[in-house]
């Protein structure tokens, strides 16, 4: 799905720069509220009402597409996934992974995975 940017509002437009670009080394949303420079109570519900999504929702859903990629076109375990796209707790990945995806990272990875070539 593709995020929603046409909302005119910097802010939350740099904030979801931030999160495409960094995704894997946000550690809080607080932090990346700061970054942009609004209070994270004020930060959250203007991105929300900008993108229709909660910032920590879309850092998820940013991670996940990332890991789908990484799935789809490496051999890399999916522990080395899971850190690379910014987990720490494997089996809180697996979790997320399922309710975006709807089936388990290894599952994904059977169903789709075709190295690149070269």
């Amino acid at each position: 799905s593709v995020p929603l940017r046409h909302h005119g509002d910097d802010q939350v437009l740099t904030a979801q720069k931030l999160i495409e670009d960094r995704y894997a080394d946000i550690e809080r949303i607080d932090d990346l509220a700061k970054e942009v420079g609004i209070s994270p109570r004020h930060f959250k519900r203007r991105f929300k009402k900008a993108t229709g999504e909660l910032p920590l929702k879309y850092l998820q859903r940013v991670r996940i597409d990332a890991a789908k990629e990484l799935l789809e076109t490496t051999s890399r375990p999916i522990d080395a996934i899971t850190w690379a796209v910014g987990y720490k707790d494997i089996s809180s990945f697996c979790r997320l992974f399922k309710q975006h995806a709807r089936i388990s990272p290894r599952a994904y990875r059977q169903k789709f995975y075709t190295p690149v070539a070269g």
